[in-house]
C-alpha cells in the first residue's frame, strides 16, 4: 500500500484548488442553464403550445449544424470523452449545450438537465486546459479527471445533490465498481459546485416530501413498486432505442430535432403536463393523489414525448424523465391503496424514482444517495431498497454508454488496483 502520507501530499492537494476550480464553473453553468431555460419558456409562452416543441426542434437543428456534440442527452459524449479524450469537450460545446438545452426544454421538448450537464460541465476542462499554467501541468489522465470534475461540479449543482452527484459521474463511467482515484476530486466538485449554485439560486431540495417513516409492515410494497418501477424503466429504454432506430433511418438528419419536435407537439395537444423538464409536475405528483387512468396516460405520454425529443437529436437528459416515470409507478400503485395507508403515497414515489433511475442508469449507489438529498433522510429506506431492486431488474441493459469502450474501463480499473498495491 502507498504511504498515506505520500497519497494526502502528492494526490489530494494537488487536486483540492483544481477540483474545487471546475466545481465552481459547474454551479455557474447549472444556474446559467437554468436561468436560460426560464427566459426560452416565457418567450415561448407567445405561441400555441403544440408548435413550440417544433419551434424549439427548428432551432436546435440550426444549432447542431455549428456543433453537432450539442444534439441528444450528451452522456455518451461524456462517457467516451472520460474514457478515450476524444477531445469533443471544448468550451465551443459548452456554448452550444447551453444554448442547445435551453431551447429545447424551454420550448416545451421533454427531457430533463442532467445529461446537459455532464457535458457541460466536462467542457469546463477546457477552459481550464486555455490557462498557459495549467495547460502545461496536465496529462493526459489529468485531463480526463478534469473533464469528470467539471462534469459533477455541474451535475451536483443542477441536481442539488452535493454527494449524489459526484458519485453519478463517476459510476456512469464503471457500472460496476466505483474508482477511488475519480471519486474523491468528483465529491469535492460537485459540492462546490452546489454551494456556488445555492449562492446564485436556490439550495433547496429539489423536491418537497411528506416526512414519513416506513415501517416494516409496507415492504412487500416498496419491493413491489421497486419490481415493477424496474420493469417499465426496460420498457421505457426499448421505447427509446425503437423511436431511435426509426430516426437513424430517416434522411436529412440535419433536421430530425425539428421532426421529434413536430412529434412531442402532437402530444402536447393531448398530454400538456409530458413537457419540459417536468420538476412541477414531479412535484403535484408528490402532492396530489391523481385517478390512475390519468396517471397511465400521463406515464405512457412522458415515455414518448421523452423519446421523441431526445432520440431525434433534441438536447435534453433522462435522468428527470426517469425520475418523473418512477414517481408515476409510485403514484399508481398508491392510488390503488385504501384512503387508510396514510404515507404511502410518498414512500412508494421515492422507491419508484430510485429504482427507476438505478435501472435506466445501472447507477444504484447514485441513485440510493440523490434520492435521500433530494427527498431527505426520512426517506432513506425506500431509496436504497429502490436502488438495489431497480438495479437487479435493470442491470442487464443500460441507455447510457452503449458506445462506450468497456475493455477501457476494465483496463483502467486494473492499473489503478496494481498501482495501490
Amino acid at each position: 500500500m502507498k504511504n498515506i502520507s505520500q497519497y494526502v501530499g502528492k494526490y489530494m492537494i494537488k487536486w483540492l484548488a483544481v477540483a474545487a476550480l471546475v466545481g465552481i464553473g459547474g454551479g455557474i453553468s447549472a444556474a446559467a442553464l437554468n436561468s436560460l431555460i426560464d427566459y426560452v419558456r416565457q418567450i415561448s409562452n407567445n405561441f400555441h403550445i403544440g408548435l413550440t416543441p417544433l419551434i424549439g426542434g427548428i432551432l436546435v437543428s440550426a444549432i447542431c449544424l455549428w456543433d453537432r456534440s450539442s444534439a441528444g442527452f450528451g452522456t455518451d459524449i461524456y462517457i467516451n470523452e472520460a474514457n478515450e479524450h476524444t477531445g469533443k469537450l471544448k468550451i465551443k460545446t459548452l456554448f452550444s449545450k447551453l444554448t442547445a438545452t435551453a431551447i429545447t426544454l424551454g420550448f416545451n421538448g421533454s427531457g430533463g438537465v442532467t445529461g446537459p450537464m455532464l457535458v457541460m460541465g466536462g467542457s469546463m476542462a477546457d477552459v481550464v486546459l486555455k490557462i498557459p499554467y495549467f495547460n502545461k501541468k496536465f496529462t493526459k489522465d489529468d485531463i480526463r479527471l478534469l473533464t469528470i470534475c467539471g462534469a459533477a461540479g455541474g451535475v451536483g449543482a443542477i441536481l442539488r445533490s452535493p454527494l449524489g452527484g459526484g458519485i453519478f459521474v463517476v459510476e456512469i463511467l464503471y457500472r460496476s465498481s466505483l474508482h477511488y482515484g475519480d471519486l474523491f476530486p468528483a465529491m469535492l466538485s460537485s459540492t462546490m459546485g452546489f454551494v456556488v449554485y445555492s449562492m446564485l439560486s436556490s439550495s433547496a431540495p429539489l423536491f418537497i416530501i411528506q416526512d414519513v417513516l416506513p415501517e416494516a409492515i409496507n415492504i412487500p410494497l416498496v419491493v413491489l413498486t421497486g419490481i415493477l418501477a424496474g420493469a417499465i424503466s426496460l420498457v421505457f429504454m426499448n421505447m427509446f432505442f425503437g423511436i431511435k432506430r426509426i430516426f437513424d433511418k430517416l434522411p436529412f438528419k440535419e433536421i430530425h430535432p425539428a421532426l421529434g419536435g413536430a412529434v412531442t407537439g402532437f402530444l402536447l395537444l393531448i398530454i400538456p403536463h409530458v413537457g419540459g423538464k417536468g420538476n412541477s409536475m414531479i412535484q403535484e405528483i408528490i402532492d396530489v393523489e391523481f385517478p390512475i387512468l390519468f396517471l397511465i396516460l400521463l406515464l405512457i405520454g412522458k415515455m414518448v414525448a421523452t423519446s421523441a425529443t431526445v432520440a431525434s437529436g433534441g438536447s435534453a437528459g433522462l435522468v428527470i424523465p426517469s425520475l418523473f416515470i418512477g414517481a408515476l409507478v409510485g403514484s399508481c400503485i398508491s392510488t390503488l391503496l385504501p384512503s387508510s395507508a396514510i404515507g404511502m403515497s410518498s414512500i412508494l414515489i421515492i422507491t419508484g424514482m430510485a429504482a427507476c433511475l438505478a435501472s435506466l442508469a445501472n447507477v444504484p449507489v447514485a441513485a440510493a444517495v440523490m434520492l435521500v438529498e433530494m427527498g431527505g433522510m426520512h426517506l432513506g429506506v425506500p431509496a436504497i431498497l429502490g436502488s438495489i431492486i431497480g438495479y437487479a431488474v435493470g442491470h442487464s441493459r443500460v441507455i447510457y454508454g452503449i458506445n462506450a469502450p468497456d475493455k477501457w474501463q476494465f483496463e483502467r480499473i486494473r492499473s489503478w488496483e496494481k498501482g495501490n498495491d
